[in-house]
């Protein structure tokens, strides 16, 4: 390599969908960790190795109906496993779409094909929002760790994980 050889130019765009894309592939691993945290089955878990997003939801939700967790730490796994569901769906907006530039303002438009009909939705999208809803993967992934560990240690005798302390730019937004 000569020192002469220039870096490449960074996208934007692509690096918002290659966080998303990251971020979901961690989303998924944090489901399949949440669903050994609430069922101890090793035939579910293996079958889980092979499965997406919304079949580990799916399993999630079936693993729940077994009464192994009381009802507030099941309340919260199902809050988790919602927004997983909502995230999924953006996720996969982002990451199986065809970007076009907005005709109005630095936004794109997502066209992504309909599944089993014809014609494609379109949403506008910004990188901002490609990046916050990478954020807000992360933000759950943390969450679904701590109902899963609190749901679990009321059996083993371990510490539940407290919740997080309100931050100072959460409270400053709801004043």
């Amino acid at each position: 390599m000569t020192s002469d050889a220039t870096a490449p130019e960074r996208d934007p765009f692509l690096e918002a969908v290659g966080r998303v894309t990251v971020a979901g592939a961690h989303l998924d691993a944090s489901l399949h960790g949440l669903l050994g945290a609430i069922a101890f089955e090793p035939t579910l878990l293996k079958l889980a190795n092979a499965e997406g997003t919304a079949r580990l939801i799916d399993m999630c939700e079936v693993a729940l109906t077994v009464g192994t967790l009381a009802p507030e730490d099941v309340a919260e796994v199902r809050a988790c496993l919602a927004r997983a569901r909502e995230l999924k769906d953006k996720r996969n907006q982002i990451v199986h779409s065809i970007f076009l530039q907005a005709e109005k303002g630095n936004g794109f438009e997502a066209m992504k094909p309909r599944s089993r009909k014809l014609g494609s939705s379109v949403v506008s999208l910004t990188v901002e929002e490609m990046e916050a809803t990478a954020k807000q993967m992360a933000e759950l992934r943390e969450r679904m760790f701590r109902a899963g560990w609190n749901g679990r240690c009321k059996m083993t005798g371990m510490t539940p994980i407290p919740p997080p302390a309100p931050s100072a730019e959460a409270s400053a937004n709801q004043e």
